[in-house]
């Protein structure tokens, strides 16, 4: 995946806002449903036997949550829209190196043509993390964690990176196109 793109994530990630007048039967039905494991509740009851009342969202809470989806959503569609653009400008026939070449013309004026319409490379330092960087994974099982760069092997694709979990640092083999140096 490149670093680039975006991924949705959701905004209350297993949870399900649902309108509706409660009775036994929607109740147990929603109890039913594979993935479900309860409702936002309050206990009620006597000492002997509590259960879990479902718990209604204020229409308050229930509007600023509406209105928090509908900014991540403009933010998605602007984000979106940039990146469409910059991929028409890529694309727009002016920025594109073109060359024309007529029935009359000799193999060895089209090799020239040819070569004189190869953009000329730009001598560019491509930073490459070295050992003891800090880096982040895009994509794979590892997505959105931090590490260390512990070793790159260039020759393989390859580099060990170095996972504090549970307070001791753990190393991973990973393809060095799924890490990014991590920018402070």
């Amino acid at each position: 995946m490149d670093p680039t793109q975006f991924k949705q994530k959701p905004l209350f990630p297993g949870r399900v806002f649902l309108r509706s007048v409660l009775n036994k039967e929607i109740h147990d039905f929603i109890r039913e449903c594979d993935g479900i494991r309860g409702f936002i509740a309050s206990k009620v009851g006597n000492i002997k036997k509590q259960i879990n009342k479902p718990k209604p969202i204020s229409a308050e809470d229930m509007e600023a949550i509406l209105q928090q989806a509908r900014e991540e959503q403009e933010k998605a569609d602007k984000a979106f829209e940039e990146e469409q653009k910059e991929e028409r400008a890529t694309l727009d026939p002016k920025n594109l190196n073109v060359v024309y070449i007529d029935s009359e013309s000799t193999s060895k004026d089209v090799t020239e043509s040819v070569i004189e319409s190869k953009p000329k490379r730009r001598s560019r330092k491509t930073s490459q993390p070295a050992a003891g960087s800090a880096v982040r994974v895009v994509s794979g099982t590892f997505a959105e964690f931090a590490g260390v760069l512990r070793k790159m092997d260039r020759k393989t694709g390859r580099a060990t990176v170095g996972f504090t979990l549970f307070g001791k640092e753990t190393l991973v083999d990973l393809d060095a196109s799924e890490i990014v140096l991590e920018t402070k």
